[in-house]
């Protein structure tokens, strides 16, 4: 079971996730934004409020946007995937 230790809102629409199997890095929340249920990520500064849920272990951005910590998880083992290729993935 994939388990967040570490997270924190960066710039830009932005947020660091670091798991207890040590995989880490930034994920870009920008794409996402444009999806009606993420909409109020569109609002400026909205990402500044973010939780960890204890009993889900995913990532609650203003009371009631749930960023599942598995999907967070594939985002970044493609992007350490698609580096080892050589390959970048934006941010």
């Amino acid at each position: 079971m994939r388990k967040i230790i570490e997270y924190k809102t960066l710039p830009e629409k932005k947020i660091f996730v670091k798991y207890a199997d040590g995989m880490q890095g930034k994920i870009s929340l920008e794409k996402i934004s444009t999806r009606k249920q993420f909409a109020e990520l569109c609002k400026e500064d909205i990402i500044e409020d973010a939780k960890l849920d204890e009993k889900s272990g995913d990532i609650i951005v203003n009371g009631n946007i749930e960023l599942c910590k598995n999907a967070m998880y594939g985002i970044l083992d493609l992007k350490k995937q698609m580096a080892g290729l050589g390959l970048s993935m934006d941010d």
